[in-house]
């Protein structure tokens, strides 16, 4: 029973893929459209997908496959864009994304899958730094050397150098993390239960037995 209902499964896939296939080769004969450009890059994001699903599969011992996992499939999602955009001069500033970007990704849902918060942390870093080194590069070689010839991207880049700029600036002035400081304020606010002091009992009773006497 088991054994077919797997078989049924795995023919339910293949059938969906054989589906998916012919209708990109049909929408590529009629656009004129080189459909092996498109799937090529899948067979690096296929794989880097698998990752996460053996980490799910694995529960939270295998929560550090979510980092190669993370760091292929966007590697596949570049080429794929690259592919489509044919924009491969962006691999000049396009690399921080895999390193360090991605792979704080992965960290940081290897922190988040196996509630380690300090990994969780580590992986907020990664990302931080491969956002800005993306944005710095892509100034430096689109805006100073204009390596794809494209006018759009002097409009580009320097709106995701203010987008930049006004997250840090608000993270500075701690508007981002509002809640959380509002949360904290109310816990160390709130009203402190002291316990009552327990009187001694037994020098009481010697004393009254001292008058007794």
């Amino acid at each position: 029973m088991g054994n077919n209902a797997r078989q049924n499964r795995w023919n339910f896939y293949f059938g969906v893929g054989m589906v998916a296939l012919g209708v990109l080769y049909l929408i590529g004969t009629i656009f004129n459209i080189s459909v092996a450009g498109i799937l090529w890059p899948f067979f690096i994001i296929v794989p880097g997908l698998a990752f996460f699903y053996f980490m799910v599969q694995g529960g939270k011992n295998a929560a550090a496959l979510a980092i190669p996992g993370s760091i292929v499939t966007t590697t596949g999602l570049l080429l794929l864009y690259q592919s489509l955009t044919n924009h491969w001069e962006s691999w000049a500033y396009a690399w921080a994304l895999i390193v360090p970007t991605s792979l704080g990704v992965g960290i940081y849902i290897t922190g988040i899958w196996s509630e380690n918060e300090s990994m969780r942390r580590a992986g907020q870093g990664f990302v931080r730094v491969g956002v800005i080194m993306l944005i710095v590069g892509g100034l430096f070689f689109e805006m100073i050397f204009s390596i794809s010839g494209d006018r759009s991207n002097n409009i580009t880049w320097p709106v995701l150098l203010i987008v930049a700029g006004i997250y840090l600036v608000a993270q500075e002035l701690g508007v981002l993390s509002l809640g959380r400081t509002s949360g904290s304020k109310t816990a160390a606010e709130s009203p402190v239960e002291l316990e009552a002091p327990v009187a001694d009992v037994s020098d009481e009773t010697t004393t009254d037995e001292n008058q007794e006497e």
